[in-house]
């Protein structure tokens, strides 16, 4: 009776499988990766403006032949246009790295010219007291990690703009995607509320660095992009491979699902998100990595 309901249920999975597809197989968008644009402050580039000469277009201190954004004052602010519509959910890629503590928040802004840390909806940043990276949660500051200095971090922010909710994902693993279990919480907690709450559409990509006593970074920001579907799309653009790819042919199919299906709630022959079983969340990343090819 087991084994006829299994069977069952793994027709209906493939089925709905098939279906989700359609609207599942999203795909990361280049917003900036800062090659194109010439060794020199950041202001009037690309569609950046910058309130100081001070944010700076830079070689990469770790690969000579890519270049970066560096935020180098304690007093900066820059932002520009990245659309996120209200109603709507994103996955937002980036890449950042710390050099010295510095007061420094990014993510995304209501306002079409944002000046002030409460213009902030979504808030990701440290403060120079320390190297613990917060997020703000309904105007709290809430602690999800501590980070180390000189290291590039890839960062995924799955930005609920019905809800106002932001989750992160975070580690350090060059061009790997992301698991689970790089989502950050703090005491238990995963989703955080925007800053203030606006329930309008979050119009610009937003950098501020605060003042104090302490060293003034730099932050270096590179790679940026964002899912054009509300997909969970936990990929490294970075990386020309598929996440859902069980079979080692590059890409995900029906081979990579049937894979899964048949180690199901069994072993972990299907495991994507590195918890040791096959279960819900694999499938939910498979499906949406779903016709993902090299």
């Amino acid at each position: 009776m087991q084994h006829r309901s299994r069977r069952v249920w793994l027709g209906i999975a493939a089925v709905s499988a098939a279906m989700f597809t359609s609207m599942a197989g999203g795909d990361f968008l280049l917003i900036e990766d800062f090659d194109d644009l010439l060794l020199a402050p950041i202001d009037e580039q690309g569609g950046w403006q910058a309130q100081h000469d001070t944010s700076v277009v830079v070689v990469d201190p770790d690969q000579p032949t890519n270049q970066v954004l560096a935020v180098t004052t304690d007093s900066a602010c820059l932002f520009r246009e990245v659309l996120l519509l209200n109603g709507t959910t994103r996955m937002m890629f980036l890449r950042f790295r710390i050099a010295e503590q510095q007061n420094f928040s990014l993510g995304m802004s209501d306002s079409t010219f944002p000046t002030q840390f409460d213009d902030f909806e979504v808030e990701l940043g440290t403060s120079n007291s320390t190297d613990e990276l917060r997020i703000n949660d309904d105007g709290r500051y809430e602690v999800l990690t501590v980070l180390e200095q000189d290291t590039w971090y890839n960062c995924w922010l799955l930005i609920n703009n019905e809800n106002e909710t932001t989750d992160v994902f975070l580690h350090s693993r060059p061009g790997d995607s992301a698991l689970m279990s790089d989502r950050l919480d703090a005491g238990g907690q995963t989703s955080f509320i925007f800053r203030r709450g606006s329930a309008l559409d979050l119009r610009t990509f937003f950098i501020k660095t605060g003042g104090g006593s302490g060293p003034a970074g730099p932050l270096y920001i590179d790679d940026m992009y964002l899912e054009n579907t509300d997909a969970l799309n936990l990929g490294n653009p970075l990386d020309a491979a598929c996440p859902g790819d069980l079979d080692g042919d590059g890409d995900t199919d029906q081979s990579d699902l049937g894979i899964l299906l048949a180690s199901y709630g069994v072993d972990g022959g299907g495991d994507l998100d590195g918890d040791g079983d096959t279960d819900q969340s694999d499938l939910g990343i498979l499906l949406a990595d779903y016709g993902c090819t090299p």
